[in-house]
């Protein structure tokens, strides 16, 4: 049902190094969103550079600004073939990672630089009991 996800980095070097390098993402689209649509959508006055990225099932658009990200409780979900081969590299790229263990499954949870927050769930049958 959800076509695309709009986040927010403010450097855009993250597009290559978490996006693409980490969780695998293609580039599929870029343009910038002119400082009158954006008022009237978002409410800022500031253009502002988007990536649209994507895989076969699903499309994150990245909105690069300066604004400073909040804390709250937003996360993604998202579902990966090895869920323990993407904490590895998420690792292996400084990326922060939350790993509860469990008694049926791990919670794991992975940040970019910016704070934007991915649950990681293996799809189904593939299920580990440790991370």
């Amino acid at each position: 049902m959800i076509k695309h996800v709009g986040l927010t980095i403010t450097d855009p070097a993250e597009i290559k190094n978490f996006y693409q390098d980490v969780l695998g993402l293609n580039l599929k689209k870029e343009f910038t969103l002119s400082k009158e649509l954006n008022q009237q959508i978002f409410g800022f006055y500031e253009e502002v550079p988007v990536t649209i990225l994507s895989n076969e099932e699903s499309e994150i658009e990245i909105f690069v600004t300066h604004i400073p990200a909040r804390n709250n409780y937003s996360h993604l979900c998202i579902e990966v073939d090895d869920r323990k081969a993407l904490v590895k590299k998420a690792k292996a790229h400084k990326y922060p990672c939350i790993v509860i263990e469990r008694k049926f499954e791990p919670l794991v949870f992975i940040q970019d630089s910016f704070g934007n927050c991915f649950e990681i769930k293996d799809k189904k049958g593939h299920k580990l009991h440790s991370i």
